[in-house]
C-alpha cells in the first residue's frame, strides 16, 4: 500500500470527528441465545443515516493484476512490473486494447457487484430487527488499492445497479445512496473522473436527500484535508465530490 493508513481508515476518522455523538450498532444487536443480527458500522444523526463501510483492498489488486496479466498473455504482450502501475496505461499499450478494457472493466465491476450485494442483506435485515421510518441507508465504498485508474466506469456501473437505466436492473433496493471514494494520488484527472462520488436515488424524500447531500458534503470537505490526501485533492481538477441523483 502507498501509506499504512488505508482509504477506508480515512473515512472512519471523518465519520468520527463529524459525529462524535454516533453510535455503533452491531455493539447493541444481540437477538438472544448468542445471536446477533446483522448491522451497519454507524448510525449518525440520531438514526437518521445508517452508514455501512465496506472496501476494494490488496486482494482485489492483486487479482485484478493478475487478471490483466492472463489477458495480456493471451494476446502474445505479457508484461511484468512492481509498484503502483498506470493499469490504463498498459491496457491502450496491448493489441487489442478494447476488448482488454472491456474485460477488466467486467471484472472489477463484479467485485463491486459483490459488496453491493453484501451491504443490501445487512440493511435489509436490520431494518427487519430494528425498523426505523425515514433512515437514509448509505453505503461507502473504499477503494483501498493502488489501482491507478478513473472512476466513470464504476459510477456508471453503480448507478445502473441502483436502477438509473432501468427499473428492473435494481438489484440493491435497500441502499439509499452509495458514495466510491478512492485515494485522489491513485485516480487519473481526466473528464468525468472523480475521486469521491456520491450516488442517490431521486426517489427519495426531500429530507432524505438533504442528509444524503449533506453527508456526501462534509466528508469529501474532511477527508480531502487529512495528510497525505490534502496535496492531491487540492490540485485534483475534478476536486468537487460528483453528486449523482439517480
Amino acid at each position: 500500500m502507498v501509506d499504512a493508513i488505508t482509504v477506508d481508515d480515512v473515512v472512519r476518522m471523518a465519520i468520527e470527528d463529524l459525529f462524535p455523538d454516533q453510535s455503533i450498532p452491531d455493539q447493541n444487536n444481540s437477538i438472544g441465545k448468542g445471536r446477533q443480527h446483522k448491522a451497519p458500522d454507524h448510525l449518525i444523526l440520531n438514526g437518521k443515516i445508517a452508514i455501512e463501510r465496506k472496501s476494494r483492498n490488496a486482494i482485489d489488486q492483486s487479482q485484478f493484476y493478475k487478471k490483466l496479466q492472463e489477458i495480456a498473455a493471451q494476446q502474445g504482450a505479457p508484461f511484468w512490473g512492481v509498484g503502483r502501475l498506470n493499469f490504463k496505461a498498459i491496457i491502450n499499450q496491448l493489441p487489442d486494447s478494447k476488448d482488454a478494457s472491456q474485460k477488466m472493466t467486467d471484472f472489477m465491476m463484479n467485485q463491486v457487484m459483490k459488496t453491493m450485494r453484501k451491504s443490501q442483506k445487512k440493511f435489509e435485515e436490520y431494518a427487519q430487527f430494528v425498523p426505523q421510518e425515514g433512515q437514509a441507508r448509505v453505503l461507502i465504498i473504499s477503494d483501498n488499492t493502488e489501482i491507478r485508474q478513473g472512476t466513470a466506469a464504476v459510477e456508471y456501473f453503480i448507478g445502473r445497479k441502483m436502477g438509473a437505466l432501468d427499473a428492473g436492473d435494481d438489484q440493491v433496493k435497500a441502499i439509499d445512496a452509495t458514495f466510491y471514494v478512492k485515494d485522489p494520488r491513485c485516480t487519473i484527472d481526466e473528464e468525468d473522473s472523480y475521486w469521491f462520488t456520491a450516488i442517490s436515488r431521486a426517489c427519495l424524500s426531500q429530507e432524505k436527500q438533504q442528509n444524503v447531500n449533506g453527508l456526501a458534503s462534509v466528508l469529501h470537505h474532511r477527508i480531502s484535508r487529512y495528510a497525505p490526501y490534502a496535496g492531491a485533492a487540492n490540485n485534483f481538477c475534478n476536486s468537487s465530490f460528483r453528486l449523482c441523483v439517480v
